[in-house]
């Protein structure tokens, strides 16, 4: 007990404090250090994770689960004319006057506003109509007036045709590029406004047509609005 005594010195105290010491602040040191992917959906706190947290650009399209975000979480007029695809809207209100002129006896006015990829009946006489066009396509905006038939032997006579003095036979399946009564392209995203002063016509087989009166075709291209914008007056015949 006595050679116990002799070599507990002061200086052995404190050097046993110190290793107590060191090895205790190690034991807490590694405590706080945290391996790779050891932390899990239960180890975070309900609520721990806000705004300010999350990196700037740090969520992307792949981080978001589909359906998630609706139109409650979309700021009102945030989204654009290039934002939406047009073809799945339903007839915009101003086009809604050329659905009830299908049926044309005389003369009538029209003035439509399309959004890109929607089409509208502007009038129809027997087999015959005239139809509102609005495309993008190869870096271009274009507003048109197509003829068409929903019989065969139709003919038809356009901008392009009375440069020539030609007439080109119609039918059903003929393609939109050869049905063309008037049109206007402008760069995507220009705006573009004409009148086109050549007369064009379409005509059945049971002898009723439709034809544009000259000089009576507004054209108008992401005017007042992305989209077209199309007016004129129209005569039926036969």
């Amino acid at each position: 007990m006595k050679q116990i005594r002799k070599r507990f010195t002061y200086a052995n105290v404190m050097a046993s404090i110190a290793v107590f010491l060191c090895l205790g602040g190690a034991t807490a040191i590694a405590a706080n250090q945290l391996s790779k992917n050891s932390v899990g959906t239960k180890q975070l706190k309900k609520n721990a994770v806000t705004a300010a947290k999350i990196k700037k650009n740090a969520v992307t399209t792949a981080k978001i689960k589909n359906s998630a975000i609706t139109g409650a979480k979309v700021k009102d007029g945030s989204l654009s004319g290039a934002d939406i695809n047009a073809g799945t809207l339903a007839t915009v209100p101003n086009a809604a006057s050329a659905n009830s002129a299908k049926s044309l006896t005389g003369q009538t006015t029209f003035a439509i506003r399309l959004g890109f990829g929607q089409s509208q009946v502007i009038a129809t006489n027997g087999v015959v109509s005239f139809v509102a066009n609005c495309k993008q396509e190869g870096g271009s905006d274009y507003a048109e007036i197509l003829n068409q038939t929903s019989i065969n032997g139709a003919v038809a006579g356009g901008e392009d045709d009375f440069e020539g003095g030609a007439t080109d036979y119609l039918n059903v399946d003929t393609p939109p590029s050869s049905r063309q009564l008037v049109y206007q392209s402008a760069t995507a995203g220009t705006i573009e406004v004409t009148a086109e002063i050549d007369q064009g016509f379409v005509l059945g087989p049971d002898g009723k047509g439709l034809v544009a009166n000259s000089e009576g075709i507004i054209l108008g291209i992401n005017y007042g609005g992305p989209g077209c914008y199309i007016a004129g007056v129209v005569n039926a015949v036969g």
